[in-house]
């Protein structure tokens, strides 16, 4: 290869490099945040007879409240009986 020839191939190397090490220009724009919903209302602990129109997770979820404080086979009682209880 003649000089000139090198010196434009080294002249292309530098030129693709300094382009590679700048920030890429992006034209997008941002994204605003997503509105903060409201806090639910509180809700009061069921007891066993407000469970009958619950769903399955929502028994187990209000029983196990209702059951603190028991242990071993009162416990075990306690839970069969209030998830027993008959949908109405």
């Amino acid at each position: 290869m003649n000089r000139q020839s090198l010196v434009a191939l080294a002249a292309l190397f530098v030129a693709f490099t300094a382009q590679a090490a700048e920030p890429p220009v992006t034209t997008a724009k941002p994204v605003p945040p997503a509105p903060i919903a409201a806090p639910a209302a509180p809700q009061k602990a069921a007891t066993p007879q407000k469970t009958a129109g619950l769903s399955q997770q929502d028994k187990m979820r209000e029983c196990n409240k209702q059951a603190t404080g028991r242990k071993g086979d009162e416990r075990k009682a306690f839970m069969k009986t209030c998830l027993s209880k008959k949908k109405a």
